[in-house]
């Protein structure tokens, strides 16, 4: 009888568990009304004090380290963090956010190039386009809305080892407020960071939303403001919801399998 190691996962059946419950949200919650009152507040803190440097960085495996520093520094124009002859990391001037690129190691595979997708909000798409452009950056995908009547653009490039780069922007000025602001949205409720981080999400349903309020007549208003009012009175069920998950999906780390053992004549 031989043994087979199934390949670990790193998926706790409570980790799963709380996601199920969060897109259970997700699923009812239509209007911004819904959010405020079906999302609830992180089971568990925020863990994470930073230290006096960098604060997080995305890092990758490369097959042409020097294509990948050049296109960087040079042609995107991103300052040097740290660097030397097998690693570097690059930043912004100020300092938003790192990108780690390090050559791929001997009987190791690189970064596959579409395992990760860098993206950038910017304040004029189609002014950066044209500049990277002028600097020979080949785009894949030129601006275009994200969804049909949207003014959020998108648009990407790759570097030379294939990351995708994507730029995300309005057309025009910064002034037009791409990012969501909660505060504004949401109201002067201290929320505590309780909201969604889900910024495009909550944009595209407030687009629809704004779009369908003008043809409610009373009646539909009203069926609505009873559907919702039967959504608040369930959002104490969310946590059943976790407990219920918790028994499904639940993985073993190591599957047996049987194998005959080969006769010797």
């Amino acid at each position: 009888m031989l043994f087979k190691q199934k390949e670990k996962k790193y998926i706790n059946p409570r980790f799963r568990a709380y996601g199920k419950a969060r897109l259970d949200i997700a699923q009812r919650a239509k209007t911004r009304q819904d959010w405020e009152e079906l999302w609830k507040s992180s089971t568990n803190p925020y863990p994470f004090t930073w230290g006096d440097s960098w604060k997080h960085c995305v890092e990758y495996k490369v097959d042409d380290f020097a294509a990948e520093v050049g296109f960087f520094v040079d042609i995107l124009g991103l300052p040097v963090n740290a660097f030397d002859l097998s690693y570097a990391m690059f930043t912004s001037p100020s300092r938003d956010f790192y990108i780690g690129i390090v050559p791929t190691p001997e009987k190791v595979n690189s970064t596959p190039k579409d395992a990760i997708r860098l993206q950038f909000m910017v304040a004029d798409i189609l002014a950066t386009t044209k500049e990277l452009e002028r600097r020979g950056v080949i785009f894949e995908q030129q601006p275009e809305p994200c969804q049909l009547g949207s003014s959020l653009h998108i648009g990407y490039f790759r570097t030379p080892h294939g990351i995708p780069v994507e730029l995300w922007g309005q057309i025009g000025h910064q002034d037009d407020h791409i990012d969501l602001d909660l505060d504004d949205e949401f109201g002067d409720e201290d929320h505590d960071d309780q909201q969604l981080d889900l910024t495009l999400v909550v944009e595209s349903k407030i687009d629809s939303e704004d779009s369908e309020k003008d043809k409610l007549d009373a009646r539909e208003n009203d069926k609505f403001v009873e559907q919702v009012n039967e959504m608040t009175e369930d959002r104490d069920q969310v946590q059943e919801k976790i407990e219920e998950h918790l028994h499904e999906d639940d993985e073993l780390d190591y599957e047996y399998i049987y194998e005959e053992e080969p006769q010797i004549n």
